[in-house]
């Protein structure tokens, strides 16, 4: 799962990424990791190694229903890389709430070894307004 940049541009292995996260692959999503990968979700507590790093998504992943992220640009300068997109989340009760994000990760070996989410992801958990 070691990204090989010669062969395969940045944008395309965040797909990947994302993509496995987008389809509960947690083995595949965590493939991606380093073993000592810190996890940073908001505002929580900062997680650190792979163990943790799957409980954590693996919880967030619980708490709604789906996920597409929607990738909107990459950037990239050495081991850091920078994702912006919108989030669209599947809530329980079916609705779809759009949200944007912003990823900083750093890579070490072709793996993610920092994982850093921008994100205020109130909207997805809130009532919806009475009509």
């Amino acid at each position: 799962m070691v990204m090989d940049v010669a062969h395969e541009n940045v944008a395309d292995y965040m797909r990947r990424v994302f993509a496995s996260f987008d389809a509960r692959d947690a083995p595949t999503f965590a493939a991606f990791m380093t073993d000592d990968v810190v996890l940073q979700l908001g505002n929580t507590p900062t997680t650190l190694g792979k163990p943790a790093f799957l409980e954590a998504v693996e919880g967030f992943a619980a708490s709604v229903a789906g996920t597409r992220h929607e990738i909107l640009k990459v950037f990239s300068d050495g081991d850091l890389v920078a994702v912006e997109f919108d989030v669209h989340y599947t809530r329980h009760d079916g609705r779809v709430v759009t949200i944007p994000c912003c990823n900083v990760l750093r890579l070490r070996d072709g793996l993610i070894a920092e994982y850093r989410s921008y994100v205020d992801a109130t909207p997805v958990y809130a009532e919806p307004e009475a009509a």
